[in-house]
């Protein structure tokens, strides 16, 4: 069998773009499946910008779920922790964005140590997601306008990763069992987070744990 070509340095960042633009009407999820007949499904890992995001970081990131549902299957392991330049993970990127339904595609297949991974600025995907999370003030008059929804799907998507943490969603890589079991069981409070926070988030993970259980039933 002949070696594949390599792709060029334009139509690894085209490939790239369709990554991060994810546009139905340019059949962008189409150019890249195209790309990887192409090229070889290697190249979906192996393909960065100049700051070290890959086809991961790029669609999940922009909250492209279809792409993501693609790619998921396609990727090696090391992919779905991979660090960029500034060393965050396409974790990271998801969860500060809150796109919960990538989220559940992604969590599922990565190790609980991947959910420790720091950034630059030392922190973790939740860490990072919980703090704008926080930020983001609604007062009582907003709760039921758009803005108060927007806290809502951010509280959700931080409270569906502090819930895959507690569960042990699957034993860290390394062997390093224990930290793995400590993590079972119970949301753990951040330094810093005052006992309604964690109450509240606690509350929300739990409730999306017995939804996703209500769903595994009727499926």
């Amino acid at each position: 069998m002949a070696d594949r070509p390599q792709p060029s340095a334009d139509e690894l960042a085209a490939f790239l773009d369709c990554c991060r633009f994810g546009d139905v009407e340019q059949d962008d999820l189409g150019d890249i499946q195209r790309f990887a007949a192409h090229y070889g499904d290697e190249w979906l890992a192996k393909a960065k910008d100049d700051r070290g995001n890959t086809a991961l970081h790029m669609a999940g990131g922009n909250g492209h779920t279809d792409i993501v549902r693609w790619l998921l299957p396609r990727l090696p392991e090391s992919a779905l922790v991979a660090q960029n330049d500034a060393l965050s993970t396409p974790l990271h990127w998801i969860a500060l964005n809150y796109h919960l339904p990538i989220l559940e595609l992604l969590c599922p297949l990565i190790p609980v140590s991947a959910f420790e991974i720091e950034n630059q600025h030392g922190k973790t995907a939740v860490q990072e997601a919980e703090e704008a999370c926080e930020a983001f003030i609604v007062g009582e008059a907003d709760q039921e306008t758009e803005k108060g929804k927007e806290r809502v799907r951010r509280e959700k998507c931080v409270a569906y990763v502090l819930g895959c943490m507690g569960l042990g969603v699957k034993k860290p890589t390394g062997g390093d069992e224990s930290k793995a079991e400590e993590a079972e069981g119970e949301v753990k409070a951040e330094k810093g987070e005052d006992d309604e926070t964690v109450k509240r988030l606690t509350e929300q993970a739990e409730k999306i744990k017995l939804e996703q259980e209500a769903k595994a039933k009727q499926a």
